[in-house]
């Protein structure tokens, strides 16, 4: 058992209090408990060196005029209260203002309080105390933790902002302006980061691309993913003075091989579609990579072109088969992410549902597609899509990135080459 140490701090006489007050203390001190030393200690001593008091426990003496700061008892209670010491604070007198003091680490008691009294008081802040040095250990050991784990997080902040400013640099800085073809996007990353990309690109006076793929997983690994594949997928090739557009199918059996090819230790897969409208005809060419189909809205309702073709990265020889059709003017071509599936949960909810797949985004497509059909500008309808995003519950804390390109042909207009009527839509997470 650890003998604790009792520092009596006062003015003047500290032998003569020594003689009065603590022999009477000391002869009650409860049995069983270690008897304790006595360190006698002025007010200047203590303000002066933050070492001074070694104890458990102080004793500290007021007077009944307490205008001295040094001796102020709430100043010195806060000098004790850093330093972690335990204290009993006597008064001649005592009143509320003075009872208002006590605390987890001030007790108040009077001078003439019973010698017994104050020495089973004495006697458990004693005791405690070796625990309570522990946990104040402790916790000045997790403040440092915490400092340097802020720090840490202000890095990764940082450097998760950097990431984000690099994706949006591989993403297209504009639509494209392309007569006969007007273009809608939406783009929503659920984090600093998308595993998301997208692509529309005119590739001569007739034919447009475009491109979404959506990289299996979250975070940077998938962000890097989706500038690989953003930067891997050729849509063009330059023949001396000629060129060629190469066939979706075509060019994305090109880009799995490339990804199997340069694949490390873990293998990283994306689904994706790709697709060539000609702007004059309307014909459309698209092959699909384990993406959802995309969705062609009319006036006879919503039909999905369905693509065959595995993930992209996984199996070395796989070929993907491409579809054509003819995208009408009354039509709407619409592609998108599998996370519209959790993009509009059911209105009741828990936050457990709100993360399960439902049909409900075919509604709100089927709403732009209508609006589209009744003279809305797509970029207007593409603004209510977003505002509806914007309402689901836990819309601010998405469970998956969100992405949808549309596509509808619209008459040739003179102002085509001034002014883009295209619309995207980004929102960071």
């Amino acid at each position: 058992m650890s003998t604790p140490t009792v520092t009596l701090i006062a003015e003047g006489n500290l032998e003569g209090l020594q003689a009065s007050w603590w022999r009477g203390v000391a002869d009650r001190w409860p049995e069983g408990a270690a008897p304790p030393h006595l360190q006698l200690l002025s007010f200047d001593d203590v303000m002066r060196d933050r070492g001074a008091i070694v104890g458990s426990v102080a004793v500290v003496f007021f007077g009944d005029e307490e205008g001295s700061s040094t001796c102020s008892p709430l100043r010195f209670g806060e000098a004790l209260h850093e330093r972690g010491v335990a204290s009993v604070f006597l008064f001649p007198t005592i009143d509320k203002r003075r009872c208002a003091m006590n605390s987890e680490c001030v007790m108040v008691a009077s001078v003439d309080a019973p010698p017994g009294q104050l020495a089973w008081a004495l006697a458990a802040l004693a005791q405690r105390q070796p625990a309570v040095e522990t946990m104040q250990h402790e916790l000045r050991t997790t403040r440092r933790f915490q400092t340097g784990l802020r720090g840490e997080m202000d890095r990764v902040h940082e450097e998760l902002q950097l990431a984000a400013q690099v994706q949006r640099d591989f993403l297209p800085q504009g639509l494209p302006t392309i007569p006969g073809l007007d273009v809608g996007v939406l783009f929503r990353p659920c984090g600093y980061v998308s595993g998301d990309i997208y692509d529309v690109l005119r590739l001569d006076e007739t034919h447009a691309g475009f491109f979404i793929a959506d990289a299996i997983g979250h975070g940077v690994p998938a962000a890097l993913m989706t500038m690989v594949l953003c930067r891997s997928l050729p849509m063009k090739e330059i023949i001396g003075d000629s060129y060629r557009i190469v066939p979706p199918s075509e060019a994305l059996t090109r880009l799995n091989v490339q990804l199997i090819k340069h694949q490390g230790e873990s293998p990283r897969f994306a689904s994706a579609v790709y697709g060539i409208i000609n702007t004059e005809t309307g014909e459309v060419t698209i092959a699909g990579a384990g993406h959802p189909p995309p969705l062609r809205y009319s006036d006879r309702g919503v039909e999905k072109v369905e693509t065959e073709g595995g993930l992209l990265g996984v199996f070395p020889n796989e070929t993907y088969q491409q579809t054509k059709f003819t995208l009408a003017p009354d039509e709407v071509l619409m592609l998108h992410s599998d996370g519209f599936e959790t993009a509009f949960p059911d209105v009741h909810a828990d936050a457990y549902g709100r993360r399960l797949p439902t049909m409900h985004y075919l509604r709100h497509f089927a709403g732009v597609a209508e609006r589209v059909r009744d003279g809305a500008p797509l970029g207007h309808a593409f603004l209510d899509l977003a505002r509806s995003l914007d309402g689901q519950a836990g819309s601010l804390h998405q469970v998956d990135d969100v992405t949808a390109i549309a596509l509808v042909r619209v008459p040739v207009r003179p102002t085509d080459g001034l002014f883009n009527a295209s619309t995207r839509i980004i929102s960071a997470g």
